[in-house]
């Protein structure tokens, strides 16, 4: 379980306890050096407090509850949401990588196919030119052969 998925648990349990008629006659006797009896109305002033705390503590625990279910939800749909992003990314790198590797293969493919033609039009023009070159050189061979039956 990830720490943003554990649920935040009170801990005011553990504090917080409510204080008797007793406890606070020992309280204010030690405090003040004053005894109080049961029936004196200035205890009521504990009832009241008790009162008063115990709604507070019905409060924060609400409070608590509600916090840690808002926490919980934010952080499972902050996780959502970067799963989504991660899986955008995830294609988009996908299309590319398949995309340029097509583009490439197909790149290379065409630059084979246009040096195939290119070669095949050097080899057509030397081709050309050695015939050419042959038919003058034949025609030179002539040329002075004729000169040299002429002279002699």
């Amino acid at each position: 379980m990830t720490a943003a998925a554990r649920k935040i648990e009170p801990t005011m349990d553990e504090q917080w306890k409510q204080m008797t008629l007793d406890e606070a006659i020992e309280i204010a006797h030690r405090e003040t050096g004053v005894s109080f009896d049961k029936g004196d109305p200035v205890l009521g002033v504990v009832a009241i407090l008790n009162a008063y705390g115990e709604g507070l503590k019905s409060l924060m625990d609400d409070e608590r509850k509600r916090f840690s279910n808002q926490f919980h939800n934010d952080v499972s749909g902050v996780n959502e949401a970067i799963d989504h992003k991660v899986d955008d990314v995830a294609s988009t790198i996908q299309k590319l990588a398949s995309s340029l590797g097509n583009e490439s293969i197909q790149t290379v493919i065409s630059a084979v196919a246009q040096h195939a033609v290119e070669s095949d039009k050097i080899r057509r023009s030397i081709r050309w030119n050695f015939m050419a070159i042959s038919a003058l050189a034949v025609f030179n061979w002539l040329a002075v052969a004729s000169f040299y039956l002429i002279l002699k």
